[in-house]
């Protein structure tokens, strides 16, 4: 059923002057894409022009995660650029980017979740490893990550496009904004609803259960030790933050609930830690630190 919505029911939902509010959020979007894509380009140099890295499963996971962080800034950061400009966006072209950075977030915390379990194959089937993880199912994990991801938000966008009737631009550009234009029972808000409650649990679960069941079972080995403690500790801080758009833009979280505060708060504190922690995973790497330092010797000769 097509349900319409009026231009001030939604504006009801704005709590911070547009103005303030674009320029803030193009601000944070533009020094964190900035400082997002200086620190990747070294890594992805280092990691694609060295074919014995990529054979390897978590460099070449790590180079499709960082790929698809700047992307996903890129995406923000334009959409930001776009409402600054114009203090509202189409309704189409707000659902696709939300679809779009929807994908990312999917990918991301997929990969995340492959480079658990590619690190669990790795400490618990040493001598199997290179069988489990051959080329054939690296590709094809990649592959059906992205395509998962493109086919969940393409569901999503479609029903979206085929549910909400709205002829004025929006002053915001996020999910919850539309709530009004939905009913309880709305197909989009199951969808949704049900999509986040399975894949985000599901994908936090696995990363955990990953590194329990080593730490259960090497307990005086490598999950002893400080750098293991801390690739755990990022795990699960990596998987978290990567969770916040996907539950933010979700209807788990009642609408009244939301607020441009928060929207800023969140977006700021996701792009932090997108920046920072498979930045971390990458500068840890003893292969990548000397693959950087002899590409910076070579420059220097």
């Amino acid at each position: 059923m097509e349900i319409h919505c009026n231009v001030t029911t939604l504006e009801a939902q704005t709590q911070i002057n547009s103005t303030i509010f674009h320029l803030v959020k193009m601000a944070s979007m533009c020094v964190s894409y900035t400082f997002n894509t200086l620190l990747s380009v070294p890594l992805l140099l280092v990691i694609t022009r060295s074919p014995s890295l990529l054979r390897h499963t978590r460099f070449l996971l790590l180079t499709h995660l960082l790929l698809c962080d700047n992307l996903q800034q890129l995406l923000w950061t334009v959409k930001a650029v776009i409402l600054r400009s114009r203090e509202g966006i189409p309704l189409t072209q707000c659902l696709i980017f939300c679809a779009a950075t929807q994908a990312c977030s999917l990918v991301a915390l997929f990969l995340s979740t492959a480079l658990a379990v590619d690190r669990y194959v790795a400490v618990k089937w040493p001598l199997r490893y290179e069988f489990l993880m051959c080329p054939q199912r690296k590709r094809a994990t990649v592959a059906a990550i992205w395509t998962l991801s493109a086919v969940l938000s393409s569901g999503s966008l479609c029903i979206s496009l085929n549910t909400i009737q709205v002829n004025f631009p929006l002053p915001r550009c996020r999910p919850l904004i539309l709530t009004p234009c939905l009913s309880g029972t709305s197909a989009l808000v199951i969808y949704c609803t049900v999509g986040s409650a399975v894949v985000v649990p599901l994908c936090f679960l696995t990363i955990l259960g990953c590194f329990c069941v080593l730490c259960w079972d090497m307990s005086a080995g490598l999950l002893c030790t400080k750098r293991a403690c801390v690739t755990l500790t990022l795990q699960v801080a990596q998987t978290v933050l990567f969770s916040v758009p996907m539950v933010m833009d979700s209807y788990l979280i009642p609408g009244y609930l939301h607020s441009d505060a928060l929207d800023i708060a969140t977006t700021i504190t996701y792009n932090l830690g997108v920046s920072l922690i498979p930045l971390v995973y990458g500068y840890r790497s003893r292969e990548l630190q000397q693959r950087i330092r002899q590409a910076a010797v070579c420059h220097q000769a």
